[in-house]
């Protein structure tokens, strides 16, 4: 692993070798954590719920694909958008194991994300547009409404969209280019007006699939997925730190935060899950 001088935690932590491993089966990267550190994932046709150490707390099956997924700590469930093959958002609840369908889209929604009563989409077209949610409303109709220039240019994606852990901030990962090939990078937004606070001078590379954790402190940790690398950004949209992770894998597919102490990193061939005390 490329790691000189690395002073993050989280960067730190990837230097050692991870404290267990689970292989899956599944090429989504979707991943979220409850309030409960529950880890939530997608194996081959099914939800897994783990807790820190592993162990399987749900299994419910599944017979579509993932887009992506969040937690509602106001609802209490997860939050999660298939694209194949329909384009629905579902809610999982991790106390009675009840998946439901809650609304179907006309097309493909790629990104969510949420904090106490906002929920936030995005769909996957060039000019991605963007939906603000209310989760307190007795309906699922957007109460808010971005379309290009506000979200994105013509010509661009909307790859990834997280709040950040005290809701106040928005950081997006912009997309460019041919799906082979996009180059990405990474904006810092205000949510309520999607006004651009601060755009990454340096853009993170030519890739297929970017990633977005939202971490404590403001911060958001960037996985680029041919590359293998994390970029760190911190509370100003600032670029922190780069690493590349090069741990005999072929793809770097997501990473996930699990009780403010445990990085979990998802690689794809090898499939697995590898788990980083912080």
């Amino acid at each position: 692993m490329a790691a000189n001088n690395v002073t993050s935690p989280y960067f730190l932590a990837l230097k050692n070798e991870p404290s267990s491993i689970i292989r899956v089966k599944t090429s989504i990267a979707a991943m979220a954590v409850n309030n409960n550190n529950a880890l939530l994932y997608c194996p081959e046709g099914s939800f897994l719920l783990i807790d820190e150490e592993g162990n399987e707390i749900l299994n419910i099956q599944r017979e579509f694909k993932v887009s992506d997924m969040c937690f509602s700590s106001f609802l209490n469930q997860f939050l999660i958008l298939s694209y194949k093959p329909d384009y629905i958002l579902y809610s999982l609840d991790p106390s009675t194991h009840n998946l439901k369908q809650i609304k179907k889209f006309s097309r493909t929604i790629w990104t969510c994300t949420c904090s106490d009563k906002m929920f936030i989409v995005s769909e996957a077209d060039l000019g991605s547009k963007v939906e603000v949610y209310d989760l307190s409303a007795d309906h699922w109709n957007p109460v808010q409404t971005f379309t290009a220039p506000s979200s994105c240019e013509e010509n661009q994606q909307i790859e990834k969209i997280r709040f950040n852990n005290d809701g106040s901030r928005l950081g997006v990962i912009i997309r460019q280019g041919s799906q082979n090939n996009y180059y990405h990078w990474f904006e810092l937004r205000h949510p309520n007006n999607m006004t651009v606070i601060l755009t990454t001078k340096t853009r993170l590379g030519n890739d297929q699939w970017c990633w977005l954790l939202t971490l404590p402190n403001q911060q958001f940790l960037a996985t680029l997925w041919r590359k293998k690398k994390f970029v760190l950004f911190d509370s100003h949209g600032q670029l922190q730190e780069t690493i590349e992770y090069n741990y005999n894998v072929n793809y770097l597919n997501s990473a996930a935060l699990v009780n403010d102490r445990c990085l979990v990193v998802q690689t794809w061939n090898p499939d697995e899950l590898r788990f980083y005390n912080l």
